[in-house]
């Protein structure tokens, strides 16, 4: 049985009942997985040696999943203010962050496979930096996930404040993550 909830097609409403009582235990495994693939990309990355050739490649694809997993977040974010202005409604701004929820998850895997291939310097305090603000991002997006669907029960109402301060900082958490992450990558790169 799967647990995602397809994308509602216009006149549908966002909010599905079936899935308004998701098991934390659910998003515990995940965040569980998250960590431990993190973990693990950590400790062998160092170990991992290719040539200058795969080296540049890795380091496009990079680039590239940068581009897809934080083009999509500042996508998001943006649709979000426009809600908050009032110029957007909210299953609009639903329907349109579900379908790229999805960019950005594959983005930060795109990001966290090529990385590994970069051979990072996990003893720099700075590349220390970059990989928790990654853990980080990862782990908001599981929340993230979560207030989506929550915030689907008010697709007719205005969400309680609450709701909308959860929102506002996991906004926040994602926005620092993906620009710490993108900042000490390109010091990195400077060095």
């Amino acid at each position: 049985m799967s647990t995602t909830t397809p994308a509602p097609t216009a006149g549908q409403p966002y909010y599905s009942p079936r899935h308004a009582g998701r098991p934390r235990r659910l998003v515990l495994r995940a965040a569980a997985a998250i960590t431990a693939v993190w973990v693990a990309v950590v400790w062998t990355s160092p170990h991992i040696d290719v040539g200058p050739e795969v080296h540049r490649l890795a380091l496009f694809c990079h680039l590239a999943a940068l581009v897809v997993g934080f083009g999509a977040v500042l996508a998001m974010d943006w649709l979000g203010l426009q809600w908050m202005l009032r110029r957007l409604d909210l299953p609009t701004l639903l329907r349109t962050t579900h379908n790229a929820h999805l960019l950005v998850w594959l983005g930060l895997a795109g990001l966290v496979a090529s990385g590994a291939l970069l051979g990072p310097n996990i003893g720099a305090g700075q590349t220390r930096v970059k990989l928790v603000a990654v853990l980080a991002v990862a782990l908001n997006g599981l929340y993230v996930g979560r207030l989506q669907h929550r915030l689907g029960a008010y697709t007719e109402s205005r969400p309680p404040w609450t709701l909308l301060a959860a929102g506002g900082l996991a906004s926040l958490v994602s926005q620092a993550g993906w620009w710490t992450a993108t900042a000490v990558g390109f010091l990195s790169a400077q060095s």
